[in-house]
């Protein structure tokens, strides 16, 4: 566990370093935006815009607030092109006609090559050749305001030779562009390989989540980017992409997020998952209906999906510190970070401290999916080695399956010789009494010599306790140590029925603690002390056993478990005897001390 918070502390501190860099060289600061030149392409920031007749000079990117609908914004500067020379152009959800020298260059936002639902263009870009031979000409851009925002907003118009244009544009828009390809890659990627991963692993469909979140997100950006805008020549489809992905990516998040940390209590996110469904289905109905279009709904999300990654902020943070959950530990910090992301982005869609529109956001996604990649990957190594863990546990207990059946067996075999034994004792008794008679009281030689017989017969098997299977099976070693010359002393309780636990149980319990003992006895020099002594006690519906035996003093330690002396491999015996005890609502302890072995045992009876 040490060694994974280490490589996921690292991750994290690579992350945020990586998201800095770009955040540093990414962010097009409106301070930037009003540079002159750089190199020979010319952002245009510096004009002249004419509302209902009256002017005002403004610096681009600029927006004009507080318009009645479809009210006509005119934006005049004065350009010198050279000989071959590109403009970059851009309108958002208007349209627009762009003239130089009063001729029409170029036209944004015709209606008619729109689906019917969509009242208002989507955002378009272009770039239109603008020829000329260094002299001045007048640059007009007539806007149409949008019919359900009373916000207009005017892009700079960037000039150039085309190479100088397209590296200014890349310089601007690139990041934002890169992330989200980087996020719809990422996402595909997942998504295919979730398939092969559950293939060996059902907690494996959590990635198809962390897929569909990467999608999801990085289509929004995607449908944002002015590149993609540039190279894809169809805005609707672009409009909807965008739309679609920032309407729907919270919800994969939340699925993710309710698999990977599994909550105590999931009804939390239960709700936010339902409650953004529906959200989202209106949302969409209503564009398509042409009730209200999407655009308008943005600020909707934009103060909804802050509030939801709060909302599950706090929830891991509420189920690391109250469950402690180390699932909810490890991305606490990704769900922070891209909650932080969304507040920025909320933030700048109000004070506009850049125009580069979802690429904040897009830092925290690509962030957060890459380190939810690597903690993913190390949640499911934690779950195949526990499951692994079971399997070795599930061949253990059908060894112990195999054993106490063996066991069985054996003790009953065991009480059937008991008993012969028992009754040979009886009859050899009477048949030397048989004897003794019919030889008369002449033969006293002949006489003496049965009585000596008779008295050494053995007496019947000791009663330990009042289970005849327990008793059997203590009467076996009790043999054993008797002939072996090892102390054996015995004082237990045991009831004859019980109802929680079978007999069979009992015996795996006591035959594997006393041969263990056994084994430790024979294992030292038999000038030293060797003893066994078993004791049991019932106190209400608890049966709790001990056993202490000498042993040489090694002990083999790994994991918590014990290795066994008589080969190379953990003792199955006191992995029965566990396995047994916590079947039973009980538990074990083993501890050496110094040439002493105490085995302790408690079981529900």
């Amino acid at each position: 566990m040490k060694k994974q918070t280490i490589i996921i502390f690292i991750t994290q501190l690579f992350l945020l370093t990586v998201i800095g860099i770009l955040l540093f060289f990414s962010l097009d600061f409106k301070i930037n935006t009003q540079t002159a030149q750089k190199d020979d392409a010319v952002t245009i920031c510096e004009v002249t815009a004419t509302i209902n007749g009256q002017e005002q000079s403004i610096s681009l990117p600029y927006d004009f607030k507080s318009l009645p609908k479809h009210t006509y914004v005119t934006v005049t500067a004065n350009v010198a092109p050279n000989y071959g020379d590109v403009i970059y152009l851009k309108s958002v959800y208007s349209q627009a006609k762009i003239y130089l020298n009063d001729n029409l260059i170029y036209e944004f936002g015709n209606l008619d090559n729109y689906p019917k639902f969509m009242t208002d263009p989507a955002t378009e870009v272009d770039i239109v050749p603008i020829s000329g031979n260094g002299q001045i000409q007048t640059l007009r851009m007539e806007f149409l305001s949008p019919s359900y925002s009373d916000t207009l907003t005017v892009h700079p118009p960037i000039m150039g030779s085309g190479d100088a244009v397209s590296k200014e544009i890349f310089c601007q828009k690139g990041i934002s562009f890169i992330f989200s390809l980087l996020e719809i890659f990422f996402g595909i990627l997942l998504i295919v390989t979730v398939a092969l991963i559950i293939i060996f692993e059902r907690h494996g469909n959590m990635f198809f989540w962390l897929g569909m979140f990467s999608f999801t997100s990085g289509l929004w950006g995607f449908g944002e980017s002015n590149i993609t805008v540039l190279l894809i020549k169809n805005p609707a489809i672009l409009y909807l992409f965008a739309f679609i992905g920032l309407l729907t990516f919270c919800i994969p998040l939340l699925q993710f997020a309710s698999h990977i940390i599994s909550f105590k209590n999931t009804k939390p996110i239960f709700y936010m998952t339902i409650f953004i469904t529906i959200i989202a289905i209106f949302v969409l109905s209503f564009q398509l209906f042409g009730i209200v279009p999407l655009y308008k709904s943005k600020y909707l999300f934009h103060a909804l999906i802050p509030l939801i990654l709060c909302a599950l902020t706090g929830l891991t943070a509420y189920e690391w510190f109250h469950n402690k959950n180390i699932e909810a530990k490890r991305f606490l910090l990704p769900i922070t970070m891209l909650a932080l992301s969304a507040f920025s982005e909320s933030f700048n869609y109000q004070i506009r401290f850049t125009y580069q529109f979802a690429s904040l956001f897009q830092m925290g996604v690509l962030f957060f999916t890459i380190f939810s990649g690597i903690a993913g990957g190390l949640y499911i190594k934690d779950v195949i080695h526990n499951n692994n863990q079971r399997k070795q546990l599930t061949h253990e207990m059908r060894l112990m399956e195999i054993q106490m059946e063996e066991q069985k067996k054996h003790t009953l075999l065991m009480t059937e010789n008991a008993e012969k034994t028992k009754q040979q004792r009886h009859d050899l008794r009477h048949q030397l009494m048989a004897i003794q008679t019919l030889a008369g009281a002449e033969n006293k030689k002949l006489c003496q010599y049965i009585d000596t017989l008779i008295q050494n017969i053995p007496d019947t098997v000791k009663n330990y306790c009042e289970n005849p299977t327990v008793n059997a099976i203590v009467s076996h070693y009790a043999s054993i140590c008797k002939s072996e010359k090892i102390d054996f002393t015995v004082k237990i309780v045991v009831p004859k029925e019980s109802k929680e636990i079978s007999d069979n149980s009992l015996c795996v319990i006591f035959g594997n603690l006393l041969e263990n003992a056994v084994e430790a006895c024979r294992r030292m020099n038999k000038n030293d002390r060797r003893f066994i002594l078993v004791k049991s006690v019932m106190q209400y519906d608890i049966l709790t056993i001990a056993v202490d035996n000498s042993f040489d003093g090694k002990v083999k330690i790994e994991s918590g478990k014990f290795r066994s002396v008589k080969r190379n491999d953990f003792g199955i015996g006191l992995s029965s005897v566990q396995t047994i005890a916590e079947k039973y609502h009980g538990n074990v302890r083993f501890e050496p001390d110094k040439q002493v072995f105490h085995s302790s045992v408690y079981v529900r009876v």
